[in-house]
């Protein structure tokens, strides 16, 4: 039978020695990433393997035995997000499905935390269960399956649970508060982002959905940027560096909100947390903020990250300070910046072309150490570009 399915790699005869390998505690482990690679592999598409290994995942999931429950229920979990959001679901899915989710909601109260943690992700993708999540929640006694339960009714467009998340709005645990502001803001009802102001980002850290910072996981949710400018100066590292990622996405894709948040990114070039000031130099880098005085600072930081992407964002303004460093970096041991070009222009330092070429006004002093470099290196992809740039310069 599995050879006549098909996962994201083609047939599926390896999915059965897989699940039987999730019992042994010594390939458990292993096995488990194999199969949400094979089977899942990032939910653009439900294959036909995934409803046939649904029944033997749940019950992994429900065995004490398996040592990797949690692990088991997330691969679910995966699934069943595939199973919502891909553009092409094997027919059989749906059914599968179905049968499926009476037995995830009797995890709610398996004696294991991590599994009850973990099934609250399945369960999110579910739907007409937001009665049994609310019920749990009255007895849950672990905070985080609390938040995981909330979480999940926000994913359930129904009137009556709209009412039950606005309850929780007074609620004592302002995790709580915050959760339920985030299902509200989610099945579209206007709300008061104050409970957001302070996020208390160690609060999420256990939990499946707020990786990899919380804080950036409510500005999705909640994409407002006031509370973007609030987050930018808050005492907490992590909050800070939510902040960073979200101005990121608003600089990108927001116009009119880059100006005023500008100012508050230069600030976090002096940050006490080094990469909370690399990835504030990369945003700067990425609009050509003219923030020069700033830069010129930051690109000596001892965190040496942080320095090659404010390098970098002061090169693309033109400023002369950056000439005797990039000669450094082009005739020294340790060049730190980029070659290639990151998808995400935030994510990585610009190329070293981009930044080359914004300095051509001072091609006279940059080009022996681009000589020097292009006759030294063994990468094409940057010789190639090191070429296109001398080329350039002698136009």
């Amino acid at each position: 039978m599995w050879n006549r399915l098909e996962h994201a790699y083609g047939p599926a005869g390896d999915v059965p020695g897989l699940l039987a390998e999730v019992r042994d505690p010594d390939r458990a482990a292993a096995a488990v990433r194999e199969l949400d690679h094979v089977v899942h592999c990032g939910g653009a598409r439900v294959y036909s393997a995934a409803p046939a290994a649904l029944p033997a995942l749940l019950g992994l999931a429900e065995d004490p035995a398996v040592t990797v429950r949690p692990a088991v229920v997330e691969v679910v979990g995966d699934l069943g997000h595939a199973g919502r959001t891909a553009d092409a679901v094997d027919p059989a899915w749906p059914g599968a499905w179905e049968r499926a989710v009476p037995r995830l909601t009797a995890l709610l109260a398996d004696p294991d935390v991590e599994v009850r943690r973990g099934v609250t992700y399945p369960l999110a993708q579910a739907r007409d269960v937001w009665r049994v999540l609310a019920d749990r929640f009255a007895v849950e006694p672990d905070r985080v399956t609390r938040l995981g339960l909330v979480v999940a009714v926000g994913l359930h467009d129904d009137p009556a649970a709209r009412d039950w998340l606005a309850g929780l709005l007074g609620h004592d645990d302002r995790a709580v508060r915050i959760a339920a502001v985030v299902g509200l803001g989610r099945l579209g009802e206007e709300v008061d982002p104050a409970p957001l102001l302070d996020p208390e980002p160690e609060v999420w850290e256990e939990t499946w959905w707020a990786a990899p910072n919380p804080v950036w996981w409510l500005h999705r949710e909640v994409p407002d940027p006031r509370l973007v400018t609030a987050w930018l100066a808050h005492p907490h590292a992590e909050v800070r560096r939510g902040a960073l990622w979200a101005s990121g996405d608003l600089l990108g894709s927001v116009r009119g909100s880059g100006p005023d948040l500008l100012p508050l990114v230069a600030d976090r070039l002096a940050d006490d947390e080094p990469d909370n000031r690399r990835v504030a130099a990369l945003l700067l880098a990425s609009v050509r903020a003219p923030f020069a005085d700033d830069l010129a600072l930051a690109a000596r930081d001892v965190y040496l990250p942080a320095a090659d992407a404010a390098l970098a964002a002061l090169a693309l303004l033109g400023d002369e300070r950056a000439v005797p460093l990039v000669v450094d970096r082009l005739t020294g041991p340790r060049l730190g910046l980029a070659v290639r070009r990151s998808r995400v222009t935030w994510r990585l330092p610009p190329p070293l072309e981009e930044v080359l070429l914004a300095l051509s006004a001072h091609a006279g002093a940059l080009a022996p150490a681009v000589r020097g470099r292009l006759g030294a290196t063994a990468d094409p992809v940057e010789a190639e570009a090191l070429q296109r740039v001398l080329r350039s310069w002698q136009r």
